[in-house]
């Protein structure tokens, strides 16, 4: 099977599956595990803006979605070439990826007729569920099914902190983290400040966080790593306004793989919280970096 994805979750699951090598095609955000990288790039922004400040690219994204503009573009003479039997994308964010509309003009432009399987979680639960989906789309049911009850086994609730959690998916403007990310909180024993579960995110600003006292500040902006995250920080005056919350259990800047990306990892990222909340070091393969005590402590 040649197989498609356009999503980065939908890549990690297909590796964590077992079937990487049936990859053909990806979108340049695919960078997980490291040999993916190596797979040609079908769809890429149309913008290449990532290093640009946090408001910036805020401007213009907002600016596209109003005049329903597309943020990426898909290389239809690829798409061609490549044939595939499985194309894996979203239909939930136009500013995470192309839209299912979006893939299914580029294939009939293209000539090719792959099964389009389009994964909408919106909750936790429905992230587990679509490792199923995946599973099944590759002809894999019962190691869908393992590796999904796997991961609601490392997500099942324990204790409840009664501690204020923010999770900030954005920097300037700050947006608070919404979809399935209060439920990686309350999996994680604290309680989520911002949108509830299937709520998108909300946009606020570090003196509005700073009033509503959240107990632990995690900042892990949608597509950054923790280095461009910090960058960003240490070239602006937002480190203070970061700073100026001064939540008891501290401020930590997350690789966004924690939590902005539907798949597997997630699971770490209620790990990471969970560790946060009971005063411990964070596990996991992902960096993690806290940014209000000097020396400066990685993790990672």
């Amino acid at each position: 099977m040649r197989v498609i994805s356009v999503l980065p979750s939908a890549t990690e699951i297909v590796c964590a599956l077992g079937h990487g090598s049936q990859l053909v095609g990806r979108s340049s955000e695919c960078d997980f595990p490291p040999e993916v990288q190596k797979i040609p790039i079908v769809m890429r922004p149309r913008t290449w803006d990532s290093e640009r400040p946090s408001r910036e690219i805020d401007a213009r994204v907002r600016g596209a979605r109003s005049r329903n503009e597309s943020l990426y573009e898909l290389d239809v003479g690829l798409l061609q070439l490549l044939a595939p039997d499985l194309l894996l994308t979203q239909d939930l964010c136009g500013v995470c990826s192309v839209t299912e509309e979006e893939v299914a003009a580029a294939c009939e432009k293209a000539g090719v007729r792959p099964r389009v399987v389009a994964l909408t979680p919106t909750n936790l639960g429905q992230v587990w569920a679509t490792v199923e989906t995946v599973g099944d789309a590759l002809g894999e049911r019962d190691r869908g099914r393992r590796l999904a009850h796997s991961l609601r086994e490392r997500s099942r609730a324990g204790p409840r902190t009664g501690r204020k959690v923010a999770v900030v998916e954005w920097l300037d403007p700050p947006i608070l983290a919404g979809l399935w990310t209060p439920d990686i909180i309350e999996a994680a024993g604290g309680d989520p400040l911002g949108p509830k579960t299937a709520e998108p995110g909300a946009r606020t600003s570090w003196a509005e966080l700073a009033r509503q006292a959240p107990d632990l500040v995690v900042v892990s902006p949608c597509s950054f790593s923790v280095e461009r995250t910090n960058r960003e920080l240490g070239q602006s005056a937002l480190r203070s306004e970061v700073l100026s919350v001064r939540p008891p259990l501290g401020t930590f800047v997350a690789d966004e793989a924690h939590f902005s990306r539907p798949g597997p990892r997630l699971a770490d990222g209620i790990e990471l919280i969970r560790d946060l909340l009971h005063g411990d070091s964070p596990r996991g393969p992902m960096p993690v970096e806290r940014i209000d005590l000097l020396p400066t402590t990685v993790v990672g």
